[in-house]
């Protein structure tokens, strides 16, 4: 399970802190603990990151199905998710559902590139050479 709370401002801290508190109150199983993690909030992945993480698996499965593979770019996206960000459990109340393949949409800008970069390695060890626009936020990122 993973809840935000965003605050912006001293101001909204007793605020948030208390919607906090509520919800662990009315909704948390408490068979298991609670993490607390304060960070740096930093967004999520662009669109443009996105975008182009889709064209290339749309590049790759058509690499591997040229050379016999059964695959499309969705299970092209899932089965490199998998490799590379793994699986998570998720929570719902009191249902546990295992070994979720972890999603790019919560991944920042930074983590999505970094992922991208494991993509991109794998992607040239297996012969397939991926469109990357010098103008993409991704070599932005990367600072090219």
């Amino acid at each position: 399970m993973a809840e935000f709370w965003l605050v912006k401002s001293k101001d909204q801290l007793e605020d948030r802190v208390r919607y906090f508190q509520q919800y662990l109150e009315r909704e948390w199983n408490w068979e298991y603990p609670v993490q607390w993690k304060v960070s740096r909030y930093s967004g999520k992945r662009s669109k443009s990151q996105n975008a182009l993480w889709w064209m290339w698996c749309e590049e790759m499965a058509a690499h591997f199905t040229a050379g016999g593979a059964d695959i499309d770019k969705e299970r092209m996206a899932l089965m490199l998710k998998n490799k590379f960000l793994g699986t998570e459990d998720i929570y719902c109340n009191n249902t546990v559902i295992e070994g979720q393949v972890r999603g790019t949409s919560k991944l920042s800008p930074g983590e999505m590139c970094e992922f991208m970069d494991q993509v991109m390695a794998w992607a040239l060890d297996c012969g397939v050479t991926l469109t990357c626009p010098a103008d993409s936020e991704y070599m932005q990122i990367k600072g090219g």
